[in-house]
């Protein structure tokens, strides 16, 4: 039946390796399909169950468990490597290419592979044997990608499968350069390969077998010997890249390996030289060297993580000629841990292997920095003047830093030294390191796998122990770059954008530079400010301490890691008493976002948040009553007291942006400890204090958090958090106008407040003015959009709830307050919680469309009956806001909206009026108007997701969907089209001369407005050079050009065509 992969042996799901029961493209099950007459019966051109679509892919156990393909694999004639590759070749990296067998590059060949362009391999072939790429003697690849365009070898397993070791095999590069071997032969063969395939070695050290530049080889290793009796452990589980008998005339630079079964990068003799390389987690070692290897090799990275052995292992042949003999500078190797029988060295050089090794950082959890066993005749020093003539020697310089622990008892072990016969490593001088702190960015203390590895940030601090210039050694030879400090990292982090680690998020953006200047200071106890235009970063937590300010000027950046060394997330908290004075404008607002690059974000919890800490009232019984923010230590999270009016300062156009990470984690749940913090946490905050014009997106917890306390609030943002939008609590009595909260279907309400019962202060928020939307709910989230409980009370007015969630009110938990919707029932402020009949609700279930206004719990024990009898009431008509979609989930697949009302629609009758100064008079209900006040600072605004503030559809200027007479539209409007306008015969468009229409980028069904003239219709749209007629988009200038911004015009006719 030709199916792409049927395994010729196996038993049980035990050892299934992995299948792909398609049918080859043209194989015998696309021949001789019978059709059936019977229209249950899908007409397919190919026999079996499957065709192309993998229709097993993301619910099926095999699926599930990494034994079939992502449904996108979809090999083909055109797109698979052939098993021999004899001729020249040159890749597309247009194209994702696959390897189902073992593929040979045979001489002369030469494989070119453009930047860009993905390989992705099966785990096996029908015979066992993992595809590998080999590239033979007097063959080439020249595979050179780029920062941005990188090559890629991964595997076929969809992403729900990664990472996972073992899911291919690797790439074999065999040269001609000089290796030892244990007989009079100059070549060897290597392991798992049938005789004759995998020859290398040779007598040319200038042999070159191609270039290698930013190539990532990720998730490989599986067995390219198939053994039937021990199919996983052989002996021939491949290196990442295996490197045998390579000349020095090969390039290899930015390259990584990944997830490996074997070792990383694996140098068998020869002598190519490399420079940044990286290895990541991978089963043996990160790097390893044997057989009289010779190269040079600068700018190394290692993470090992626990299961994982040694960063390098370095062998030779004991006093076999020609002996190992790498030299290596600037290295940086970091272990975790360490299981069971791995508490080897994180460098081991044994069987006599020499060597030069300067600018090494060796730092975590490891059985020792250096180990050296099994030693030959070659000397041994930390003396560069006594160490004889090359390669017959072992230096290690003494600037090294080694401050590795062994991981159970945390005492310092630089070094396991196998003095004593049968080794005999004894030194001549040393070794000898530096025992100092390499004062990296961020490495966290405890980590284990990638699994629970945040963040880390290799690069070393600014005047700290690594970048001492004074100590930086280095080979006198022409191959190294001069570096003026220790380990692989200066300032430029050049594994951004390519890395495994950069493209997960766990590491931050290249142009993150953290330096003695901009790094805030764990204490601010002085008046301290940060200035425009610069960016500040947050590595750790910063308590702003009375009676400090810390003033934040418009348009600074503050960019936060995801945690400190101890895995606490980076916050700011202002104290009591302090105050933070950040007032930015709508040109130039303050930001504070993560230090991860624009190409993993959006995402929650990628930092902390702010906390603002007030001597403001709060619920309880102590006279007055103080409280602890959670997750922060005892006395550092003190909030509450007897002054109202307090002030901690002003908040104006503020941006917190991907917060909400966990600032006290548990080590036994780390990600759900209860201590995500809120993107905005006001603990008993004050109403002296300013808060206006500040939006928080993207937290992992909620976005406002109002615990007690009565600051007031306007024009406050909240998008696409994962909890509630707005919460309250703790008697929180401020007023809120003008309040925003998009909440996808991860999130759960758009408020949620709370009181304390009856616990002498009741919360009473005083709201009006509120557009709350809500894409639909993920499973377990059908709560309603705004939930009231616990006793809680508050007046609220001019609300608009809208879209898809399991109420639009929610009132829960009820105790001895009024609940009604009638003025004159409201008795005495606290103790009542009014809903104004005039607030407009129409939100749906998404499971049914079903309306659904109120989930009151009006039965015991929640007692939530509503005076007079019933429900509270509400309209119970569509807010007729400019552009909602209908369907949306996330932010991934919302294209637009405009949260503003239709001119003379819903929003703009039956609005309440408050007697309360603080708010302003409106004539709409909602946080919006026709003023766009999100316009050029929102998340929304910044990414093309809201229209311009200039942009103001009204009846009279926005294009009817069907113009059936003739119109005219003038010069001096604006016009609009909002969904798709439809020119009908005998219907003439005119359009005068300098006339401007602006688009949306779609309706509320995802329709793109355009312009169609039907036949017999007609458009005279005759503009002047000076007076052109435009057609564009409603975005702002600052986002354009941009394509797709809408639809565009299409005119229909009556002449001829063919069909």
């Amino acid at each position: 039946p030709n199916l792409q992969l049927v395994p010729s042996v196996w038993t049980t799901v035990s050892d299934l390796k992995q299948i792909d029961p398609r049918p080859v493209e043209s194989g015998n099950a696309f021949s001789g399909v019978d059709a059936i007459s019977d229209s249950f019966f899908t007409s397919t051109t190919y026999s079996g169950a499957f065709g192309t679509n993998m229709w097993l892919d993301g619910w099926s156990y095999l699926s599930e468990n990494g034994l079939v393909p992502s449904g996108d694999v979809l090999p083909t004639a055109a797109n698979t490597l052939p098993s021999s590759i004899t001729a020249s070749m040159n890749l597309n990296a247009d194209t994702t290419y696959y390897m189902t067998q073992q593929v040979f590059v045979k001489a002369p060949a030469v494989l070119t592979i453009p930047a860009g362009t993905t390989i992705k391999a099966y785990r096996q072939d029908a015979n066992g044997k993992a595809p590998t790429l080999v590239i033979e003697q007097g063959a080439q690849i020249i595979a050179e990608g780029t920062k941005t365009s990188p090559i890629t070898f991964t595997s076929v397993l969809p992403s729900s499968s990664l990472p996972v070791r073992g899911a291919w095999g690797g790439l074999i590069i065999l040269g001609r350069a000089p290796i030892t071997t244990s007989s009079a032969s100059i070549t060897d063969d290597i392991e798992g390969l049938a005789a004759g395939l995998g020859t290398y070695g040779g007598t040319d050290p200038n042999d070159n077998s191609g270039s290698l530049k930013y190539v990532r080889v990720w998730y490989g290793g599986a067995d390219i010997g198939f053994d039937t009796s021990n199919p996983e452990n052989s002996g021939n589980e491949i290196n990442g890249i295996t490197f045998g008998g390579v000349g020095q005339g090969t390039t290899l630079e930015n390259i990584e390996v990944a997830f490996n079964k074997d070792d990383g990068f694996e140098f068998f003799g020869g002598n190519v030289n490399a420079k940044w390389l990286s290895a990541l987690f991978v089963d043996d070692d990160a790097f390893d060297t044997d057989e009289g290897y010779n190269g040079k090799l600068q700018f190394l990275f290692a993470l090992v993580d626990k299961d994982g052995d040694h960063a390098a292992e370095m062998d030779s042949k004991n006093d076999a000629s020609p002996r190992s003999f790498p030299i290596v500078s600037g290295a940086t190797f970091i272990k975790s841990d360490h299981s069971s029988g791995r508490s080897n060295g994180l460098i081991q050089i044994r069987e006599g292997g020499g060597g030069e090794f300067y600018n090494m950082i060796l730092t975590g959890k490891a059985g020792a920095g250096l180990e050296n066993n099994q030693c030959g005749a070659e000397t041994r020093t930390s003396d560069i003047s006594v160490a004889g003539t090359a390669p017959d020697y072992l230096y290690w310089d003494s600037n090294n830093i080694v401050n590795t622990v062994l991981a159970g008892a945390g005492t310092l072990s630089q070094f396991k030294i196998a003095s004593s016969a049968p080794d005999n490593c004894v030194w001549t001088s040393g070794p000898t390191s530096r025992n100092v702190d390499p004062n990296l960015i961020l490495l966290p203390n405890s980590w284990s796998t990638s699994a629970n590895l945040n963040q880390i940030d290799p690069r070393p601090l600014s005047g700290g122990n690594a970048l001492d210039a004074s100590l930086a050694n280095g080979p006198s030879d022409s191959f190294f770059s001069t570096a003026a400090y220790s380990g692989a990292f200066d300032s430029n982090l050049w594994i951004d954008g390519w890395s495994w680690l950069s493209v997960n998020g766990l590491l931050p953006s290249g142009d993150v530079q953290p330096t003695s200047s901009t790094v805030l200071s764990s204490s601010i106890t002085t008046n301290t400010t940060l200035l425009a235009g610069n960016t500040y970063y947050m590595t750790q937590q910063v308590f702003v301490r009375s009676p400090a300010i810390l003033t934040v000027q418009p348009g600074v950046t503050i960019r936060s890691y995801r945690q400190d060394a101890g895995g606490k997330a980076p916050t700011l908290v202002i104290e009591q008493g302090a105050k933070i004075m950040a007032e930015g404008t709508a040109d130039s607002p303050i930001t504070f976002t993560s230090v991860l690059p624009d190409s993993v974000l959006p995402m929650r919890g990628t930092w902390g948040g702010l906390i603002i800490l007030g001597r403001g009232i709060i619920s309880g019984t102590g006279t007055p009553q103080t409280n602890n923010i959670e997750g922060l230590d005892a006395g550092l999270g003190q909030y509450g007291g007897a002054d109202n009016a307090d002030s901690s300062g002003s908040l104006r156009y503020v941006r917190v942006w991907y917060g909400g990470a966990d600032i006290s984690p548990d080590p036994n749940n780390p990600e759900n400890s209860g201590n995500e913090i809120n993107g905005i946490t006001f603990g008993g905050v004050g109403s002296g204090t300013t808060l206006e014009n500040v939006e928080v997106a993207f937290n992992k917890d909620d976005g406002f958090e109002f615990f007690g306390g009565s600051v007031n609030g306007k024009w406050l943002s909240s998008l696409f958090v994962d909890d509630d939008a707005f919460d309250s609590d703790e008697g929180y009595q401020g007023k809120l106008q003008f309040i925003f909260a998009l909440v996808d279907q991860d999130g759960d309400h758009a408020a949620e407040m709370d009181s304390k019962n009856d616990d002498q202060r009741r919360s009473f928020p005083k709201v009006s003015g509120a557009t709350f939307i809500k894409s639909g709910h993920s499973s377990g989230r059908d709560n309603g959009l705004i939930q009231i409980r616990e006793g809680g009370g508050g007046e609220f007015y001019n609300m608009i709830l809208t879209g898809k969630a399991g109420a639009g009110l929610e009132n829960n938990n009820c105790f001895t307050e009024t609940r009604t919707s009638t003025l004159t029932s409201i008795g005495t402020a606290p103790n009542y919680l009014y809903w104004s009949s005039n607030n407009i609700i129409n939100t749906v279930r998404a499971d049914t469309g079903v309306a659904n206004q109120f989930k009151i719990a009006s039965a015991s024990p929640d007692n939530c009956v509503w005076q007079p009898i019933g429900d509270p009431t509400s309209r119970s008509v569509d807010p007729n806001l400019l552009l909602l979609p209908s369907v949306w989930t996330s932010v991934s697949d919302l294209v637009q909206i405009d949260p503003r009302p239709v001119d003379s629609g819903n929003s703009f009758s039956g609005v309440d009026t408050i007697t309360d100064s603080f708010f302003t008079t409106t004539t709409y209900s909602g946080a919006f108007g026709t003023d766009m006040w999100l316009d050029g600072w929102s998340y929304l605004s910044e990414n093309g997701l809201v229209p311009s503030a200039d942009v103001k559809p009204t009846l009279s200027n926005t294009i009817a969907s069907s113009i059936t007479t003739n119109v005219t539209l003038n010069a001096e409007t604006t016009y609009y089209m909002t969904q798709q306008v439809f020119v009908k015969a005998p219907a003439i468009l005119t359009i005068e001369a300098g006339t401007t229409i602006k688009s949306y980028r779609q309706d509320a069904n995802g329709k793109a407005p355009t312009l169609v003239i039907e036949q017999g219709a007609k458009i005279i749209a005759e503009g002047t050079k000076a007076l052109p007629i435009t057609f564009t988009s409603v975005l702002p200038a600052s986002l354009l050009p941009i394509r797709g911004a809408w639809g565009g015009l299409i005119i229909l006719g009556r002449a001829p065509i063919t069909t």
